[in-house]
């Protein structure tokens, strides 16, 4: 199986053997490219890897860039001979969904409670370290109880750049002291302690909420910024994301 996890800032391609992740692919999502682009570097990347389209059986995209989404679909129906499905939560009963406007959730999010749930059977909550930071509950009926969302780390960052002139764009480091020295110590003092408070805040705030023990799962490719915190969580997968549209793909082809 193949699946696509098309986000804002990546694309990451997953190339599974039954319920294994054999091999991943992380693309740029650049949104002024066209299909060109990511059909070189996955046919070169499955080229390199020996991975053989006729091994491929079935393919599953999740995407919350729209422009983006028909590459993805062309390159299964062009060169994978495969007609993928596309995750779409509010059409889907694998999991219930307690919110206002069903389709307003994220493909991503919803794939995430997908495989958290598979995993844990009970009360969990997904805090996904992307683009957005985002934290899902799911309950144990297996039902998503609603979503908290705000600017993720490097977008953060980015923001702060951008609207101030004589501050320095910094690496992602954690420094000794919570009290900066200069520019670049003070927004690396700010970044990684601020977001280590948060995420700690709202988990706690959203674990008195629901009133019960809940597990707390981390996810996405910054999850490893914040190690000192990680004592927060009952477990950290970086691919959960890609675990999950395969577990979508397998549950709806039953």
């Amino acid at each position: 199986m193949i699946v696509f996890d098309v986000g804002n800032t990546d694309t990451v391609v997953g190339f599974f053997q039954g319920k294994n992740l054999i091999n991943k692919l992380r693309i740029r999502s650049l949104k002024n490219e066209n299909s060109i682009y990511f059909e070189y570097r996955i046919l070169n990347f499955m080229l390199e890897n020996n991975i053989e389209k006729r091994g491929l059986q079935n393919a599953v995209i999740s995407s919350v860039v729209p422009i983006l989404t028909p590459f993805f679909l062309n390159f299964c129906e062009k060169f994978l001979d495969l007609k993928p499905l596309v995750v779409a939560p509010a059409q889907s009963d694998l999991l219930k969904i307690n919110i206002d406007m069903p389709e307003e959730l994220g493909s991503d999010l919803f794939v995430n409670a997908l495989a958290a749930f598979e995993l844990i059977k009970s009360d969990c909550l997904v805090v996904d370290f992307g683009t957005a930071l985002t934290f899902t509950m799911v309950n144990n009926k297996g039902e998503i109880e609603g979503v908290t969302i705000l600017p993720g780390i490097k977008t953060a960052i980015k923001s702060l750049f951008s609207q101030t002139s004589l501050l320095p764009e910094v690496k992602l480091e954690k420094p000794s002291s919570i009290i900066g020295k200069n520019s670049m110590h003070a927004i690396q003092s700010g970044i990684i302690y601020g977001y280590e408070s948060m995420v700690l805040g709202i988990v706690k705030k959203i674990s008195t909420e629901v009133g019960r023990p809940i597990k707390v799962i981390g996810t996405g490719g910054l999850s490893a910024v914040l190690t000192d915190i990680s004592n927060a969580f009952d477990m950290i997968d970086v691919d959960l994301t890609l675990k999950g549209l395969a577990l979508y793909g397998q549950k709806t082809q039953m």
